[in-house]
């Protein structure tokens, strides 16, 4: 009898599913666990790693965004820094100069060989000049560095505001600094100004990218173009002038920057991440069951015959795969646990001895902890001191010179800004290289102590006492006029000379000047020390004030 043929087809289907069949509940468990658990991981984790591929590339993106501009906003605070330190440096290297307003009338080469070329090697510039009053360059360190008298910056310096700007000159960008010089006879009115001028080039920008580990590039925009939307984007720094025009565009164009986190980007690739690692999870955890339960179920009842106490019970498993070597452990493990139990009553008294053991050790931890931290508190009270002694005078206790012109600058900056008065005290003891010759250096150092306690002991919790060096002593007093701080004077000319020392009679010279609005701070340090000289001149032990007309 013929058979149909879809009679056929379907015995042949039969057929090939029961031998595939037949192979499969053949195949070792373990097998048969991988090969589902490869398939579950292999339908479900393709869609969802090339998804976790996709979110890091954007967040590799957003990553190189922030960077740049994490980088860009480093450049700008480096060049901020760098006009701070210029304007910083020619400050110091005016105050220097003494007798440099005296000068400005003298001969052209004596400026060039005392004033100009010092000013160049001092802070590190490419150009500088001297101007007079009237806008002429009396001395310049070239014939190109006579556009600095033109400058914005030279021309407020005129008027007594020292500043410094980027300046856009033939084609290059220059960092310019411009400090108004005073006459002793005048110190109201400027006489002059000294302006120097150092040049962005490429030493300059490799500098910068040295600090940051790389390379920067500079762009120098004309007079009648401005950045682009690219430049001006948050991956680059632009340099402005004091109109506010952008003269250059600086961009970070090779090194590694810091890694950081795009976190919205990378928060979603983390919940792909569990969300994949969840379903594979559950998947996998099913499949496992629905394989292995039935093999567990003859597992789980020898287990709890033998959890009863009955020594006796045996997996009867013979199949050469897994859960054969599981039977076989078992068994093994059933013939084993009554000679465990012997032997875990020994083992229970060598576990309490060790912790007898580790309950010392702990002891000599706690003590080695409290030696620790007495060590600790030992460091923090020498880095304390060492704090103190670095602004410190160690002779008298008093603040030291360093710390004086730290505290001079901000109380400077502070009444300049809250519109207070402040007033400066120098004091010199009387003859005191004769008295230190005459009666030896212990007894000098011994009479200094003395006057410092003097200071000491008349300062106010806010003012500053210092030793300015030598025998010459200092007396900031914020918030203080000039007749407060002359009747302060007084009272300190009167108790020095009454200090009861063996060998002689002590007295003290004192000036006294107060700050005046726009000045610098040295200004205030020259009319106090211009006062000091006068009392000093006119007969010492006596109080005398600074007046412009007798400087």
């Amino acid at each position: 009898m013929r058979l149909h043929g879809f009679t056929r087809l379907k015995l042949w289907k039969g057929a090939l599913v029961w031998q595939v069949r037949h192979r499969w509940e053949r195949t070792p468990i373990g097998v048969r666990f991988a090969i589902t658990l490869l398939g579950v991981v292999g339908v479900v984790l393709t869609p969802l790693v090339c998804l976790n591929i996709h979110s890091l590339q954007q967040a590799t993106q957003a990553q190189y965004h922030l960077d740049q501009a994490r980088i860009a906003r480093r450049v700008e605070q480096i060049l901020e820094r760098e006009m701070l330190e210029h304007l910083h440096q020619a400050e110091i290297c005016t105050m220097s100069g003494d007798g440099l307003p005296a000068r400005l009338g003298g001969d052209p080469e004596q400026l060039l060989r005392r004033v100009v070329y010092p000013l160049i090697r001092c802070s590190d510039s490419d150009a500088a000049a001297v101007v007079d009053r009237r806008g002429q360059v009396l001395a310049s360190s070239s014939d190109e560095a006579r556009w600095l008298c033109e400058a914005p910056t030279v021309q407020r310096a005129m008027h007594g505001v020292g500043d410094a700007e980027w300046i856009r000159h033939r084609e290059c960008v220059y960092l310019v600094s411009a400090i108004p010089l005073y006459d002793r006879a005048q110190p109201r009115q400027p006489v002059g100004v000294l302006a120097v001028a150092r040049r962005l080039d490429d030493a300059y920008l490799s500098r910068i990218g040295h600090l940051l580990g790389g390379r920067v590039a500079m762009a120098i925009h004309s007079s009648s173009t401005q950045p682009s939307a690219a430049d001006a984007s948050t991956d680059s720094a632009i340099l402005r002038g004091s109109d506010g025009a952008a003269l250059a565009t600086i961009r970070w164009i090779e090194g590694v920057s810091e890694p950081r986190g795009a976190t919205a980007t990378l928060y979603r690739v983390k919940k792909y991440l569990i969300g994949s690692a969840a379903l594979v999870a559950l998947t996998s955890s099913l499949a496992m069951v629905f394989f292995l339960r039935r093999h567990l179920a003859g597992f789980l009842a020898a287990l709890h015959r033998l959890a009863a106490g009955d020594w006796n019970t045996r997996v009867a498993y013979t199949a050469p795969d897994e859960f054969g070597y599981l039977a076989r452990a078992f068994n093994t493990m059933a013939y084993q646990l009554q000679q465990a139990f012997a032997e875990q009553e020994r083992q229970r008294e060598q576990i309490q001895a060790q912790n007898e053991e580790l309950h010392a050790l702990y002891q000599q931890l706690q003590a080695a902890n409290m030696e620790l931290a007495q060590l600790n508190r030992d460091l923090t009270e020498a880095n304390r001191a060492l704090a103190q002694a670095a602004v410190t005078d160690g002779l008298t206790g008093l603040k030291n010179h360093r710390a004086f012109q730290e505290a001079l600058h901000s109380l400077v900056q502070m009444a300049e800004r809250l519109q207070q008065p402040l007033s400066l005290i120098m004091l010199d003891i009387d003859h005191f290289k004769q008295f230190n010759d005459t009666f030896g250096h212990p007894a000098g150092d011994d009479l200094l102590r003395q006057v410092a306690q003097v200071l000491r002991d008349s300062a106010r919790a806010y003012d500053v006492a210092a030793r300015y060096g030598g025998e010459e002593f200092a007396l900031l007093l914020p918030n203080t006029t000039l007749e407060q701080a002359v009747q302060v004077a007084e009272r300190l000319r009167e108790t020095i000379g009454a200090i009861a020392n063996p060998h002689r009679a002590i007295t003290a010279s004192l000036g006294v000047a107060t700050y005046r609005r726009g000045a610098a701070p040295a200004t205030l340090l020259y009319e106090a020390d211009a006062a000091l000289y006068r009392a000093k001149r006119d007969g010492r032990n006596r109080v005398c004030t600074y007046h412009p007309e007798a400087a």
